[in-house]
């Protein structure tokens, strides 16, 4: 995810470097670079207090990050643990410590009061 950010932003500086084609400036189009930088800290501040309006979605995407990165974590090791050539038996390898969350079973999903206890028990 972090790659696509950096990807986006390198990427967005590159484009803005580009000269543009002539004529194709409108004139009232024109933005002055503290109009760029007054709009760049608008939106930083907007992003920065998401989470404060939208707790819920805040909260479900602290899920999902965990749960990703638990995934990323075993899958690590796993290919650490191939790559290595050291192969234990089944009954000889640690757990992973991976488990299931708590309410959380493959047919049903949690709802938002059940997936907030959930991120607020993991903290």
């Amino acid at each position: 995810m972090s790659f696509l950010i950096r990807a986006a932003f390198w990427l967005s500086l590159v484009i803005l470097i580009l000269p543009a084609e002539k004529g194709s400036e409108d004139a009232s189009a024109s933005l002055s670079a503290t109009q760029a930088i007054t709009a760049a800290q608008a939106t930083l501040s907007d992003f920065t207090s998401f989470c404060s309006r939208q707790p819920d979605v805040c909260a479900a995407g602290e899920v999902a990050l965990e749960n990703f990165s638990a995934k990323a974590r075993y899958g690590a090791k796993q290919l650490y643990v191939y790559l290595d050539g050291d192969q234990k038996a089944p009954e000889e390898e640690e757990p992973s410590g991976l488990s299931q969350a708590p309410g959380f079973s493959d047919d049903q999903g949690l709802d938002r009061q059940e997936l907030t206890k959930l991120v607020n028990t993991l903290q």
